[in-house]
């Protein structure tokens, strides 16, 4: 029997289901609720197999694809908003400042070369980016579709593109912003389907192609979205889709 493969534990008190992730930085994880009987995950990764090969040889490609993770990027470029920034390094002693200039500048001054520094760094600049964007773009598509949104956040998710909770409320990952515009619109209404649908019913999939007659084809495109992620966020990346 092949071995297998390596995984670490997480106890959570909000789990009500054991959970399976994958992920570059953490390999695979399963969360799980508390006071499970550990002695039956062996047998769980064992019956999950397949869909747990399929997941770390995705992320092994991504290591491949996206580059090193320590590498600062030169440009920065967010498809979804047709924007590409030109990356400026200034080293010295001072914390370290990312400043968005008009002319397409991203200037990033302070100990520019320790990557735990500049990649926190960057990651906040494009969580504002991304609530200065994405969430007016979701409110607008909200409005032209008939939906009603609680709350949003943005965030810099690992396993999800978004998500929407009970109470409606909707949580986009920033990464969104390096996707094409079209798949970043599947993963908005998407989202606000689940605000009367938190499933993925067949009547969920009905109101989701009723808005946008082409969800086949874009949920089977998400599932390659992480390679449209740079390498400095790659540890991040998501492995799956919307939710």
């Amino acid at each position: 029997m092949t071995p297998l493969p390596p995984y670490t534990v997480r106890e959570s008190a909000r789990a009500k289901h054991v959970r399976f992730t994958v992920s570059v930085d953490r390999g695979l994880e399963i969360v799980i609720p508390r006071g499970l009987d550990r002695r039956r995950l062996p047998a769980m990764v064992e019956a999950r197999r397949a869909w747990i090969d399929r997941a770390l040889a995705q992320i092994e490609a991504r290591r491949v694809h996206v580059g090193p993770p320590d590498r600062r990027p030169d440009t920065i470029e967010l498809r979804a908003i047709a924007e590409r920034w030109r990356v400026e390094a200034f080293p010295s002693e001072t914390p370290l400042c990312v400043r968005a200039d008009a002319d397409g500048r991203l200037r990033i001054s302070g100990r520019i070369d320790d990557p735990d520094v500049w990649r926190p760094a960057l990651r906040r600049w494009l969580l504002r980016r991304g609530k200065a964007t994405v969430v007016p773009w979701l409110e607008r598509i909200a409005r032209e579709h008939g939906f009603q949104v609680t709350r949003t956040s943005v965030r810099c998710q690992r396993t999800r593109w978004g998500s929407c909770s009970s109470s409606g409320g909707i949580h986009l990952n920033a990464q969104l912003l390096f996707l094409p515009e079209g798949l970043v619109r599947y993963v908005l209404l998407h989202e606000l389907c689940h605000t009367r649908h938190l499933n993925h019913s067949p009547a969920f999939w009905a109101l989701l192609r009723s808005h946008e007659p082409d969800t086949d084809r874009l949920r089977r495109d998400l599932r390659g979205a992480w390679q449209y992620v740079p390498g400095w966020l790659a540890a991040q990346a998501p492995t799956g889709g919307a939710d």
